[in-house]
C-alpha cells in the first residue's frame, strides 16, 4: 500500500447531498462539514483541505487564496462552464494556469447511464418518426398508416439503423457509451475530437460501460482542421454532439456544414447549445432538398428556449428541456468520483476527471 504523502482530512461539502452520499463521504474524511446552504463558515477558510462543492464554482467572490490549506476542488458535475461564469474564484484558479497549487476536477462519467440511452432512444424515435405518431394519435385522436404518417409523404416505412454510420463530435464518456450501445445496432462507428487522435479512457468509468480503449470508432477525424471536419460530416447518417461550450465548439456547425450531412440524416445534441445557432438548425429542418430529417436536442440556443419558439412544435424536431443529465443515482456516481479522488490524492496519484479551465473541460 502507498503510504500518505500528506494528511488530506478536513472536506467542506457545500450541496445538499442523499444521507447515504454524505455518508459515504464522512467515511473517507476524519472531519466533515456539511454546508448544503452553499455558505463557507469564515472559521474554515484556513482549514479546509478538499471542497465538494456545488454546480456554481466557489461561493460569491470566495478565491483559492482564502483557503491555504485547500487542495481540491470537485465539482459533482460534468460541465464547468456555468462555474467559470458565475465563479470568481474558479476563473481566477484558471488564470493560475499550470502554476496553480490546488487541483480542480468534474464529474464527467456521471451521466454515462443516462444520456446516451436518451441518445439510443431518440435515434430510434426519429427514424420511427415517433413524434408524427405520438402527434397524430394525441392531437388528431385518428388511426393513419401507410402515407398519413411520412414527413416526406412517402408510404411509412420504420428506418433502419443497421448498416447507417453514426458519427460523434465529442469522444469522452458519454460519447464512448453512445458507441457502445450504437454498435449494438449494428451502425457504423466514426468520431472526431480536437485532435483527431484514439486514446486510453484515464478518467472515471463505470464498470461495463464506454469504449475504454477507444477502439469501437472504424475512424477518427479532426475537428480543428476544417477539411476533416467536413469529411466527417460527409459520412454521417446520424450526427450527435455531446461537447462543451468552448472558443472552439461555439457555433462550429452551421446550415452549409449541416448539408454535409448524407440524406435524410438526422441530428442530436446533448452537449451545448451553442454548437448551432436555432436558425441553422430550423433552416436545416425546414430543406426539403438537403435537410435534416430531423432533429432532437436537449440543448438550445439560446437556452432557455422562449416560449412560442418554432423549434418547439416543428414535425422534425425533439425538443427536451435539458434534462437528460438528471440521472438516477447521479449524486451517488458523483460522490463515488469524490470519494475516489480524495484516496488518489493520498496515494500521491493524479486525480480522475481533471479539468484544463484554459479549455473548458
Amino acid at each position: 500500500m502507498t503510504a500518505d504523502i500528506t494528511p488530506l482530512d478536513v472536506c467542506v461539502v457545500l450541496q445538499e447531498l442523499p444521507a447515504s452520499d454524505l455518508a459515504k463521504v464522512k467515511a473517507a474524511f476524519k472531519e466533515v462539514h456539511y454546508h448544503p446552504d452553499f455558505v463557507m463558515p469564515p472559521e474554515l477558510l484556513p482549514r479546509v483541505q478538499f471542497l465538494y462543492t456545488a454546480w456554481q464554482g466557489l461561493p460569491g467572490d470566495l478565491t483559492v487564496h482564502d483557503m491555504p490549506q485547500l487542495r481540491h476542488v470537485q465539482l459533482p458535475t460534468a460541465g464547468v462552464d456555468t462555474a467559470l461564469r458565475l465563479s470568481s474564484g474558479i476563473r481566477e484558479l484558471r488564470d493560475q494556469g499550470d502554476k496553480a497549487k490546488v487541483t480542480f476536477a468534474n464529474a464527467s462519467g456521471t451521466h454515462a447511464l443516462s444520456i446516451p440511452p436518451w441518445i439510443v432512444a431518440m435515434t430510434v424515435n426519429l427514424f420511427h418518426q415517433f413524434q408524427v405518431v405520438l402527434t397524430v394519435a394525441r392531437e388528431k385522436q385518428e388511426w393513419r398508416k401507410d402515407y398519413g404518417i411520412d414527413l416526406r409523404g412517402q408510404y411509412y416505412t420504420s428506418r433502419n439503423l443497421y448498416g447507417r454510420t453514426a458519427g460523434l463530435i465529442g469522444y469522452g464518456a458519454i460519447g464512448r457509451e453512445t458507441a457502445r450501445l450504437l454498435k449494438a445496432f449494428g451502425m457504423r462507428i466514426i468520431a472526431a475530437n480536437t485532435k483527431g487522435t484514439r486514446a486510453s479512457d484515464p478518467e472515471y468509468v463505470i464498470p461495463g460501460t464506454g469504449d475504454p480503449d477507444s477502439s469501437i470508432p472504424e475512424r477518427m477525424y479532426k475537428t480543428s482542421e476544417p477539411a476533416s471536419l467536413d469529411e466527417f460530416l460527409a459520412e454521417c447518417d446520424v450526427l450527435i454532439t455531446c461537447v462543451p461550450s468552448t472558443p472552439l465548439t461555439r457555433w462550429l456547425l452551421n446550415r452549409d456544414r449541416l448539408k454535409l450531412l448524407k440524406k435524410d440524416a438526422i441530428f442530436i445534441n446533448v452537449g451545448r447549445g451553442d454548437i448551432v445557432k436555432s436558425e441553422d438548425l430550423l433552416a436545416a429542418l425546414n430543406d426539403e432538398e438537403h435537410g435534416l430529417f430531423g432533429a432532437a436536442i436537449d440543448v438550445t440556443d439560446p437556452e432557455p428556449l422562449p416560449t412560442g419558439h418554432p423549434l418547439f412544435t416543428h414535425p422534425r424536431c425533439i425538443v427536451s428541456p435539458h434534462l437528460t443529465g438528471n440521472a438516477e443515482g447521479e449524486f451517488e456516481i458523483a460522490t463515488d468520483i469524490c470519494v475516489a479522488n480524495a484516496q488518489r490524492i493520498r496515494e500521491g496519484k493524479r486525480p480522475f476527471n481533471l479539468v484544463d479551465l484554459t479549455k473548458g473541460y
